[in-house]
């Protein structure tokens, strides 16, 4: 039988650089054989593009499916925020995993079958995503010392527990005025790091940089967030610069669980 997608497929699969054009017809041949539709074997090629870790593939999937992704969702729940997550978390699940261990993260996308359009089967996906974030959703708690509360018990310093007990509500808005100034883009970095896990190397997989990028981006968000943290403490707490060191150490410590609580 003729192989009439064959050029097709041999033309995207040319522009990528961690995948043979021959490891892909083999894929595609497979998944047809399986019972998969020709008429999406370009949808199959891109699929295994992704899973294999192509940044040029990735790239590609993402302008592919976005539109139809985020309809998915602002179907569920049209807030920008609530679709910016799940559009988030979808793609995390199918371009890097979401196994518990990371060592076994495997991409989701790797189990699309090729018998529906790509951009349908993505959709879906996002869509159930949608719904289960809506089931499981929980009331926002009021704005309490809750937050961090088990972040002072665990302090080690005693006169920075101190600090954290006696400021606490302070120090949560100054955090979370500070993360909230953040853009979204570096938000939605932190929130893969810190409360989904992910490592620096995943990260620059998902935004096509090296594991340095990511790295940086990180290590400077994380450094934005203190320095404004700090800023705010002082001028919320009317003290002098002579008295900012220990309150600059509060901010420090524990910073990345402090982010991890706060972007839930």
């Amino acid at each position: 039988m003729a192989e009439t997608w064959r050029d097709d497929v041999e033309a995207m699969a040319a522009r990528w650089s961690r995948v043979s054009i021959d490891d892909v017809l083999v894929h595609v041949r497979a998944a047809i054989a399986g019972g998969a539709s020709p008429a999406h074997a370009t949808d199959l090629a891109l699929a295994y593009g992704v899973g294999a870790g192509d940044p040029v593939a990735t790239k590609r999937f993402d302008e592919h499916v976005a539109t139809d992704l985020a309809a998915a969702v602002r179907a569920i729940d049209a807030d920008p925020a609530f679709v910016d997550e799940i559009a988030q978390r979808t793609r995390v699940r199918l371009v890097v995993g979401d196994s518990d261990d990371r060592a076994e993260r495997t991409p989701r996308i790797t189990s699309y079958r090729g018998t529906g359009p790509l951009r349908a089967w993505v959709a879906i996906a996002a869509r159930r995503m949608a719904l289960n974030a809506r089931r499981d959703a929980k009331p926002e708690r009021a704005a309490s010392d809750d937050v961090l509360a088990d972040i002072v018990d665990r302090e080690p310093d005693p006169e920075l527990r101190h600090l954290r007990a006696l400021y606490r509500t302070e120090f949560r808005e100054a955090l979370s005025s500070a993360i909230a100034g953040l853009p979204d883009r570096t938000r939605a970095i932190l929130r893969l790091r810190f409360v989904e896990g992910l490592e620096l190397a995943q990260i620059g997989k998902l935004y096509r940089v090296h594991e340095s990028t990511a790295s940086r981006w990180v290590t400077g968000a994380l450094d934005q967030i203190a320095e404004a943290t700090r800023a705010q403490l002082i001028a919320r707490l009317a003290i002098s610069a002579d008295t900012a060191d220990s309150e600059s150490r509060m901010v420090q410590s524990g910073l990345d669980l402090s982010v991890a609580r706060l972007l839930r």
